[in-house]
């Protein structure tokens, strides 16, 4: 009788002994907070549990070298850093080129946000000051009563940013982002991205913007729950978040259009100078009043006389997403910048090229002036800074996400997805210009067309995988997602424990489960997961 638990034991070893030998990385996504020494404690805490987890390499979101590469404290604690990586025998892959999720890079210059356009949005002027036209607010006489809230049709005028505001009676207490959206008259688009403004108190403010692109006419709609709306107005958001470069330039006309204004001779220099300062150089708000275009002294502008405007804004998407801009060559000096810091700094064996759901692109012109679908831009953009890594590091693996990349996720073509976010298009096309000798770490596949398409261009694969599901049966539907999906695909090099919320508590319990697919597995009985983060 002993011999059957000795039996059951050997061929759980040989299960799990086949599993690891098919699929040898065991990736861990890592983001560290080497800013202060209870950081690096943190930090090389994980590097132990990773170890005591099978890991053997780290995703490393870290990105202070890019401003702190010659701050001796915080080398001292990178060397502690990759000491303790090196002592668990765990290879450190850090993270550049964050060009969806771009915040560490606007406090070099703010005005490097990804715009949208605004065209001719009217201005009038008075007391040696131009601001925007009142006129242009909206009339919200078609949106009806749905419930406590609002639903309707409204009509604006393209490409305008607009800014609503209204105050909630009693506590809204659904998620913001169901709170209020702005669509396409066929509902088809959301021309609204951002996270809603709430201010807390017995009375809340909500303040909201939205870019109307082309659309003469949108669907809107407000739906607070039990809570009440009153005072709503849709407004002219003004020069609220203006970004200011060369490539993206302010033009201000007479009404008629036939005489152009020069800045610095009949206005003064104009910059939303609150994107600076509020709260933190590189932090954006939009719950303020936008910065008004001052007369310089001898200016051929009139008080009373109405003004054109033509220029791009920011605009963040959810709560806290802003955008680098693809196109403007002076945001790939700062990436080079990047990229020369991190290795300077890590010595890197790998480096991972951050491209990631990049939401707002394409409406600023290309400095050549010859334009490129959003697709064909992406393909450029990673062929250079694939070059870049080549020449800095010749030796060091190239890695990024699979999204961006395949027609199975955000590159899905025009036909089947339509817009892709705030994009002026979609990312078609995006892997023309992707190496074979990249390696994609592949998030999210539903389907087993997302494997098989980096499979037949010969694109290694690391299987990402969690998403922050706390019990043993969504991580193993999670894993047996994966399975099903790659079975039978070459270059699947291993898995990643991938959290959101830097979750590290189910670490070691994945990758047994991992481990041991082959005894609990049931692929019939696997259920397709939602994608994270995304509302449709």
């Amino acid at each position: 009788m002993r011999a059957i638990p000795v039996l059951l034991s050997a061929m759980t070893m040989l299960s799990m002994v086949s599993a690891a030998e098919k699929l040898p990385e065991r990736w861990v996504y890592a983001k560290a907070d080497l800013g202060s020494d209870a950081g690096l404690e943190t930090f090389v805490s994980l590097m132990k549990e990773s170890k005591a987890s099978g890991c053997t390499h780290a995703l490393l979101i870290e990105g202070r070298f890019l401003r702190w590469s010659e701050d001796a404290t915080y080398l001292a604690r990178v060397e502690k850093a990759k000491a303790a990586a090196k002592a668990e025998g765990i290879t450190l892959v850090p993270n550049i080129c964050s060009t969806g999720y771009s915040g560490r890079y606007f406090h070099f210059d703010p005005n490097l946000m990804a715009g949208l356009p605004v065209k001719q949005m009217p201005f009038i002027v008075k007391n040696g000051k131009a601001s925007a036209d009142p006129a242009g607010a909206l009339d919200l006489g078609t949106l009806k009563p749905d419930g406590n809230g609002l639903r309707g049709m409204l009509k604006v005028k393209p490409f305008q940013q607009y800014k609503i505001t209204f105050t909630l009676k009693g506590k809204y207490e659904g998620d913001r982002d169901d709170l209020l959206r702005v669509m396409s008259p066929d509902a088809k688009r959301w021309i609204s991205r951002a996270t809603p403004v709430l201010k807390d108190a017995d009375e809340q403010t909500v303040v909201y913007c939205f870019n109307s692109l082309d659309n003469s006419e949108v669907r809107a709609q407000i739906l607070p729950r039990d809570a009440k709306i009153e005072n709503v107005k849709i407004e002219l958001a003004g020069t609220l978040m203006i970004v200011r470069r060369p490539l993206v330039p302010l033009t201000v006309t007479s009404e008629d259009g036939q005489t152009v204004y020069e800045e610095g001779k009949d206005f003064k220099s104009l910059h939303d100078a609150d994107m600076l300062k509020k709260p933190f150089d590189g932090e954006f708000t939009i719950d303020r009043a936008p910065a008004d275009l001052e007369l310089a002294e001898g200016s051929r502008i009139k008080d009373g006389e109405k003004l054109l405007l033509t220029f791009w804004h920011g605009y963040r998407v959810g709560s806290d997403q802003d955008i680098m801009s693809l196109e403007d060559p002076k945001a790939m000096e700062i990436l080079e910048m990047e990229l020369k810091n991190c290795i300077k700094v890590w010595q890197p064996a790998g480096i991972f090229l951050n491209y990631d759901e990049m939401r707002i692109a394409g409406w600023e012109p290309m400095p050549d002036g010859k334009p490129l679908k959003p697709g064909e831009m992406l393909a450029k953009h990673f062929k250079v800074m694939y070059e870049k890594v080549r020449a800095a590091a010749p030796e060091a693996k190239v890695y990024t996400w699979s999204d961006m990349f395949t027609p199975h996720h955000n590159a899905r073509p025009f036909g089947e997805k339509g817009y892709y976010y705030l994009v002026n298009g979609n990312w078609d096309g995006s892997w023309e210009a992707l190496p074979k000798d990249v390696i994609i770490l592949n998030w999210y596949a539903p389907k087993a067309e997302s494997i098989k398409f980096f499979a037949d261009r010969g694109n290694p694969q690391v299987l990402c995988g969690f998403y922050d599901g706390k019990t043993d049966q969504k991580m193993k539907n999670n894993i047996g997602n994966w399975m099903k999906v790659s079975a039978g695909q070459p270059g699947i090099l291993g898995f990643m424990y991938t959290t959101w919320t830097n979750d590290y508590k189910h670490l070691k319990r994945y990758f047994e489960l991992v481990d041991t697919y082959e005894q609990w597995s049931a692929p019939e009985k696997v259920v397709k997961e939602k994608e994270p983060g995304v509302k449709e």
